[in-house]
C-alpha cells in the first residue's frame, strides 16, 4: 500500500477544470465591512480599539500583504481547525432505495464502485463542473471525498490526504478490515466485491465482537480524542491499524442487524446509533443496512460543504444503480485479496469517555419532518423568493416560542470564487424584526403587514448579495490567525482578537456573537431525500440548527436542538408550520399586487 501524503492543499487543483476568479478583499479600514460584522463603526472608541489591536497583533501588515498571497493562503489554510467531535460535525445524507431490490452486500458493492466511478471521472475532468448562471464554480473540494481523513499527529488534529487508492476500510459489528479492491487499474465486478464483503460478514458472524469497537472513540469530544489517539499511537499494534485507516480510499459500514423503515429513520440510525460501527475520521462513509437502505456520512471538517456533499452523494447513487446486479455466485474474475483485520489494544476507560461525550449531545426525539401544502411551486407562482420567506417564518416562530425574533444565521456558498467555501450571514435584519413584531401582534392579516413582509424579504436578499461580493472581515481574521507560521504567533493573534471582541462587547460596540438559529439549504437532488444530523444536539447554537429543503410541494426539515434548548422538536415544528401558513396566506392575499423582488439564488448552501 502506498503510504505517502498526496497534498497539503485544502482545495486541490484539477487541471481539467477552469479556475473561478479570486474573491475581492475588503480594503484596510473598510467601515462597511466592519459594520456588516456587527461593529458600531460610528463610535470613535470602536475604531480606536480596532486600529490598536490590528497594529499590535500584526493584522494590519497581514492585510496589506494579503493580495499577493491570497490564493496560496486560501488554498492551504484550514480555517475550520480539524475539530474531531464528530456527532456535531459529520452530516448524514440518506439515499433513495435501489429500485432493483438488491441484497445488502450487492447494494454495498454497487455504492463502492459508484464512488470509484465518481473518483475516476473527477480526476480525469469528465465530471461536468458545478456552474451558476453559466459560470464555473470551485471544484477543489471534490477530491476530499477520497483517501481523505482527519488524523492526530504530534498531539494535534489535522487533515490528511493520502496518495493511496487501492484499499477500503470495511466495518462490521465493530470490527475493522482493510480490503484491497483495486490493483494496477484492474477492473472489479459487483460479484467479486460482493463475495469479498460476504467473507468479511461471515467472519464477524462466526466470532461476535466485544461490547465496543474502536469507531466509538471517534465520537468523543475533541480534547478527549487528541489525548486518546496520541496514546493509541504509542502502541505498535494500534499504530499499524491507524496507518491503514489514514490510507483508506473510503469507509464502508455494514449495519446488518438494522432495517430502517424509511429514509428518515435510516438517517437517524446512521448519524446517532451504532457508533462502534463508524470511523468518523474518514471523510466519506457508506452505511448500508440489513435491508439494503443506505446513507452517506460526510465529514464537514474534512472540507466537504453542503452542496459538495449533496452532489457527491447523488453522483454515487446514480452510478451505483446503473451498475448491473451480478449474482455473487457468478465467477466473474479472480477473487480479491483476503481482507486484513485491524487489531487494537485500547484502554476501556477511553470507551467510557466517548460514551459520556456522545450522550451529552444525544437526543431521543423525532428529528426529520415534512410540512406539506407549501413549497417552491407556491413561491414561484407568487414571484416570491422561497428562502427569505422561510426565514421570516422561522423568526416569527422563534418569537412566539421565546419572546424575541430568532437571530437566524444562514450559510451561503461562495464557490463562485477560487478556493472559497461558505460564509455565514445573520439574516434577521431590522426589517425582519419589524415584520415579526407586527405579525406577532395579530396584524399579519392586515394590509399593512404585507409590505412589511416583502421589505423583510428584500432586506435579506440585499444582505446576502453584499456578503457574496467580498471576503468578510470575520473570515479574514480567522485566516490571519490560522496562517501564522508558529504556535506562539498564532496564540498572540488569537488572544489579540479575543481581547478586541471583549472590549467591543464591554462597551456595547458590537453585536453578541451567540448563534441562536443556524440554517442550511443545500442544493436539492432527488437521490438524497434527507440531510442533516438527526438525533444530535448542537453545542454551537442556543436554539436550533436546521437543514431544510424547499421542494415543489413541501418542505423537508431536519432539526437539531441546542444542548441547552428546552423546546421540543415537535413543538418548534408545529409553531413553524403555523407561521408558514400565515405567511402563505399573506403572500396569496388579493388586496394588492406582490411587490417586485429581484430573484437571486434560492439555494444558499
Amino acid at each position: 500500500m502506498e503510504t505517502t501524503e498526496r497534498t497539503r492543499d485544502i482545495f486541490e487543483r484539477i487541471a481539467a477544470y477552469p479556475q473561478p476568479p479570486l474573491i475581492p478583499l475588503p480594503e484596510p479600514g473598510d467601515l462597511e465591512s466592519l459594520k456588516e460584522a456587527g461593529i458600531n463603526t460610528d463610535s470613535r472608541l470602536a475604531r480606536l480599539i480596532l486600529q490598536t489591536t490590528a497594529a499590535v497583533t500584526g493584522f494590519s501588515a497581514f492585510q496589506k500583504q494579503l493580495p499577493e498571497r491570497l490564493e496560496e493562503i486560501l488554498r492551504r489554510t484550514d480555517v475550520r481547525g480539524a475539530n474531531l467531535f464528530a456527532p456535531v460535525i459529520v452530516a448524514t445524507l440518506a439515499l433513495t432505495d435501489d429500485p432493483r431490490h438488491p441484497t445488502q452486500l450487492q447494494r454495498a458493492a454497487t455504492l463502492i464502485l459508484g464512488a470509484r466511478s465518481l473518483y475516476a471521472d473527477l480526476i480525469s475532468g469528465r465530471l461536468p463542473p458545478d456552474q451558476h448562471r453559466g459560470q464555473p464554480l470551485e471544484m477543489g473540494q471534490y477530491p476530499n471525498f477520497f483517501s481523505t481523513s482527519l488524523i492526530v499527529e504530534n498531539r494535534k488534529a489535522r487533515l490528511f490526504k493520502s496518495a493511496a487508492t487501492s484499499h477500503i476500510t470495511v466495518i462490521a459489528r465493530g470490527r475493522f478490515f482493510s480490503l484491497k479492491v483495486w490493483d494496477q487499474g484492474r477492473a472489479v465486478s459487483v460479484a467479486q466485491l460482493t463475495r469479498a464483503l460476504a467473507g468479511i460478514q461471515q467472519l464477524t458472524r462466526a466470532a461476535p465482537p466485544g461490547k465496543h469497537g474502536p469507531g466509538l472513540l471517534t465520537s468523543a469530544q475533541h480534547p478527549a480524542q487528541v489525548r486518546i489517539f496520541t496514546q493509541l499511537e504509542q502502541h505498535p499494534v494500534n499504530r499499524e491499524s491507524l496507518l491503514a485507516l489514514r490510507h483508506s480510499f473510503l469507509t464502508l459500514c455494514l449495519d446488518s442487524d438494522t432495517a430502517p423503515a424509511s429514509a428518515a429513520e435510516a438517517a437517524r440510525f446512521a448519524q446517532s446509533a451504532n457508533q462502534s460501527n463508524r470511523w468518523h475520521h474518514s471523510s466519506l462513509q457508506l452505511v448500508v443496512f440489513g435491508n439494503a437502505r443506505a446513507c452517506v456520512l460526510c465529514n464537514f471538517n474534512a472540507w466537504l460543504d453542503g452542496n459538495t456533499m449533496m452532489r457527491g452523494a447523488a453522483e454515487i447513487q446514480r452510478r451505483a444503480i446503473a451498475l448491473p446486479l451480478e449474482n455473487a455466485a457468478e465467477q466473474s474474475g479472480d477473487e480479491l485479496a483476503q481482507p486484513v483485520e485491524l487489531r487494537w489494544q485500547i484502554n476501556p476507560a477511553f470507551f467510557a469517555q466517548a460514551q459520556r461525550d456522545l450522550q451529552s449531545v444525544h437526543v431521543e426525539e423525532q428529528a426529520t419532518f415534512e410540512i406539506s401544502g407549501i413549497g417552491r411551486s407556491f413561491f414561484t407562482a407568487h414571484q416570491t423568493p422561497a428562502v427569505p420567506a422561510f426565514v421570516a417564518a422561522l423568526a416569527l416562530a422563534a418569537r412566539r416560542l421565546g419572546g424575541a425574533p430568532g437571530k437566524v444565521t444562514q450559510f451561503l456558498t461562495l464557490t463562485k470564487y477560487r478556493c472559497m467555501d461558505v460564509t455565514r450571514v445573520m439574516v434577521t435584519t431590522p426589517e425582519v424584526e419589524r415584520f415579526v413584531e407586527a405579525a406577532d401582534r395579530g396584524r399579519a392579516g392586515h394590509a399593512e403587514a404585507r409590505p412589511l413582509l416583502y421589505a423583510a424579504i428584500r432586506s435579506q436578499e440585499e444582505k446576502c448579495r453584499r456578503a457574496r461580493q467580498k471576503l468578510s472581515i470575520q473570515h479574514l481574521r480567522v485566516l490571519f490567525i490560522q496562517s501564522r507560521n508558529t504556535p506562539l504567533r498564532r496564540l498572540g493573534a488569537m488572544l489579540g482578537t479575543i481581547l478586541m471582541r471583549r472590549l467591543l462587547a464591554l462597551f456595547g460596540l458590537s453585536d453578541a456573537d451567540e448563534t441562536e438559529i443556524l440554517i442550511s439549504h443545500p442544493e436539492i437532488y432527488p437521490e438524497v431525500p434527507v440531510v442533516g444530523r438527526p438525533g444530535i444536539r448542537l453545542p454551537y447554537v442556543s436554539q436550533f440548527g436546521l437543514h431544510y429543503q424547499i421542494l415543489e410541494d413541501r418542505i423537508v426539515i431536519t432539526l437539531m436542538p441546542g444542548v441547552k434548548c428546552r423546546v421540543s422538536n415537535q413543538q418548534f415544528i408545529a409553531e413553524l408550520e403555523g407561521s408558514l401558513k400565515e405567511i402563505q396566506a399573506l403572500i396569496s392575499g388579493t388586496d394588492q399586487a406582490a411587490p417586485a423582488i429581484a430573484q437571486t439564488s434560492d439555494h444558499p448552501v
